[in-house]
């Protein structure tokens, strides 16, 4: 089954993982019925090790709605991955 992932410069060196020309800036990933959150984030790269997403303070929204870790992805699910920063 397929789901979108809207933010992927948070995870890095997906380039290979876009549409292509005129996509809409989401990243197709092909993935199995029924794969949580954790496993889908535990395939990306740059994301670093699972012991350390609770450090980075990472939120997964799934169409639009903060998820769980554990929330069992459905086809054609929309991800926006957040990383807060800071900076000045």
């Amino acid at each position: 089954m397929k789901i979108r992932i809207k933010s992927f410069f948070a995870v890095g060196a997906t380039g290979h993982l876009k549409e292509g020309p005129g996509s809409r800036k989401e990243m197709l990933v092909e993935v199995r019925e029924g794969t949580t959150i954790d496993e889908l984030l535990r395939t990306l790269p740059a994301i670093g090790p699972p012991e350390q997403f609770d450090d980075i303070m990472l939120h997964v929204f799934v169409n639009g709605r903060l998820k769980g870790f554990d929330y069992v992805l459905q086809p054609g699910d929309v991800l926006d991955l957040h990383i807060p920063v800071s900076g000045g």
